[in-house]
């Protein structure tokens, strides 16, 4: 039985696949497919690919009453920000139909904060379930408007348990005050970048709003969460000196500092209830919080795409382990997209990248989540302080940082710090190559094992031999407000256009 799990019509719709033998045979969100970014609507592509299987799983409640009043004309979608074109190209018949889209979600659907939990829980590397603990810390799911939950398996029944939960949303503030900053929906990472520029020292205006009234996601109070919001942005405005240049950076600061102080909280909290954490949701993208929890557990999982987008994977696996007993499927890695199957001859790569400095990889199957990992990545000479032209390329801010990739047996010769395979954390360098250290002094960085699937692999071991540096800068394969390109035609229109060297 192949189980087809997916998520659709909020943000970050996607599709996960599952075979008999626990297999992932394809996971991917829609924005790569459409090109719209953060795309709440399944494409054809991907419908179709959701027909073939023979269990679909959805990775909210459709039996609360928000889903039974869901209907989806076509005004809702505009009021989403689908742009009309994006809705008569794919989707406008799909879901302007309730049967249709109820149709496709009966059979089986799982709450939203339990998909997040399960897509960690189920594609976890160690093997017993024993003294674990999964902890989800988002915006909100649309089923039980939670924000922040606390979960551990129960085997007996095949469940997970639920041993905590709140409304007190961390993922809502940051977006709240990043838009306050002049940032769009989804820009929190730029908002984290731009927070290492800063010092914190309107923290306490920000955690008044929390002390004083709780940040509230209940969709019986949204009239009381926008009241909030305005209560915390004027409360801003009248404090936050603007003559000040450097203001935004430490707005930007303080929000950071208090959710860091947020996530140590609910870590510990869940540390009670096991020593091996499974963490997801769309604050476990906060990779300077991530770094400062590591150290309260024995070990600590995020999979590689902890957000909306990856709530697919967790419904596809909850189902498996649902028809097939078990708590694991088989994960390998994040490469789980679409395929562009082409020869790359790694020499020829660092030549172009020892006379250019950087270009593009568009090679193999896409990754599963928000960072490129070597397959649809713009990469970069580290030894050169490259970050101004890169930028340029992506057209992002100049403050926004970049992290290199590097040899997995390397890394502790060149780093200190926690690190894994998918930019999670945040470590310190042994070295001054400036073009992957933020102003904080801190590298995102991502190993890159030797039995990686990734063309990288051969790459960085060409230049590690060249060079005698082992990494390079990585970043993803796309412009600012754009999805990483996805397939060959992408890849040449990114080339064409941007004037970039795409292999």
């Amino acid at each position: 039985m192949r189980i087809g799990g997916f998520s659709t019509l909020a943000h970050d719709a996607s599709l996960a696949i599952v075979n008999e033998n626990g297999d992932i045979e394809f996971a991917s969100t829609n924005d790569r497919f459409s090109q719209w970014k953060h795309d709440a609507l399944l494409s054809k592509t991907l419908i179709e690919k959701l027909t073939e299987v023979d269990l679909k799983v959805f990775y909210e409640d459709c039996h609360c009453p928000e889903w039974k009043e869901r209907t989806y004309p076509y005004e809702r979608m505009q009021s989403r920000n689908v742009p009309d074109e994006r809705l008569s190209a794919y989707s406008y018949e799909w879901f302007n139909s309730p049967t249709k889209v109820r149709s496709a979600i009966a059979e089986m659907n799982l709450d939203h904060h339990r998909s997040h939990a399960a897509s960690s829980f189920y594609t976890r590397p160690w093997e017993s379930h024993n003294d674990t603990v999964m902890l989800t810390i988002d915006g909100a799911g649309k089923d039980s408007w939670t924000s922040n939950n606390i979960y551990t398996y129960d085997e007996k029944n095949n469940k997970l348990i639920n041993h905590y939960s709140d409304s007190i949303s961390i993922g809502h503030l940051y977006n709240k005050i990043g838009n306050y900053l002049g940032f769009d929906d989804f820009e929190e990472g730029t908002v984290m970048g731009l927070s290492c520029f800063g010092t914190p020292i309107y923290k306490h205006l920000i955690n008044y709003i929390f002390e004083k009234e709780s940040f509230l996601t209940d969709i019986a109070a949204e009239r009381q969460e926008r009241e909030r919001s305005q209560k915390l942005l004027k409360l801003l405005d009248d404090k936050v000196d603007k003559n000040d240049a450097n203001w935004k950076a430490d707005v930007a600061a303080s929000l950071q500092k208090v959710t860091e102080e947020r996530i140590i909280m609910y870590a510990k909290m869940a540390r009670k209830y096991g020593s091996k954490l499974c963490y997801a949701g769309g604050v476990a993208q906060n990779i300077i919080a991530n770094s400062m929890i590591k150290d309260l557990f024995d070990d600590m999982w995020i999979v590689s795409d902890p957000t909306d987008g990856g709530g697919c994977l967790g419904a596809a696996a909850w189902a498996y382990c649902e028809e097939y007993g078990g708590n694991r499927i088989n994960w390998k890695d994040a490469y789980l997209g679409y395929n562009i199957e082409r020869e790359i001859n790694p020499k020829e790569v660092v030549d172009y990248i020892l006379e250019h400095k950087v270009c593009g990889i568009a090679n193999g199957q896409a990754e599963f989540g928000p960072r490129a990992l070597g397959n649809r990545s713009l990469i970069g000479d580290v030894r050169y302080d490259i970050k101004d032209t890169v930028n340029a390329i992506k057209k992002r801010e100049k403050f926004r940082p970049f992290g290199p990739l590097i040899l997995e047996e390397e890394f502790d010769k060149w780093f200190d710090g926690p690190t894994n395979g998918y930019m999670q954390y945040v470590c310190k360098p042994r070295h001054e190559f400036q073009s992957v250290i933020h102003v904080d002094g801190t590298c995102r960085v991502q190993t890159v094992p030797s039995d990686s699937r990734s063309i990288i692999r051969p790459i960085l071991e060409e230049y590690f031999e060249r060079t005698g540096v082992p990494m390079l800068l990585n970043t993803s394969l796309n412009i600012k407000g754009r999805p990483m390109i996805n397939n060959e035609a992408h890849a040449e229109k990114f080339e064409r256009r941007y004037k970039v060297k795409v292999f």
